[in-house]
């Protein structure tokens, strides 16, 4: 069966949808077991320079990280490490 661009385009759709639902149910287990506030965030770039940038660096420049690191005070997991971070890690 081949699909056009279009209905290929609303299937993806579909399945993002269906698995930022996931995700959201997953977080929600996730602050629970934390056993206090904090925040799960999916970042996402709406320009295209970033297609190609690891994720750590699509973080930083979102969250706008300064030359000294992250702030003090905050445990920062990024889920989605890109394999040349997990690697060195």
């Amino acid at each position: 069966m081949t699909f056009s661009a279009t209905e290929q385009q609303a299937i993806l759709n579909k399945q993002v949808q269906d698995w930022t639902r996931e995700l959201k149910r997953v977080a929600d287990l996730i602050a629970a077991a934390k056993g206090g506030n904090c925040a799960l965030v999916m970042i996402s770039s709406n320009d295209a320079d970033y297609s190609d940038v690891a994720p750590e660096l699509i973080l930083e420049d979102a969250l706008r990280v300064n030359p000294h690191g992250w702030p003090a005070g905050f445990s920062i997991d990024l889920l989605n490490q890109s394999t040349w971070s997990r690697k060195s890690t």
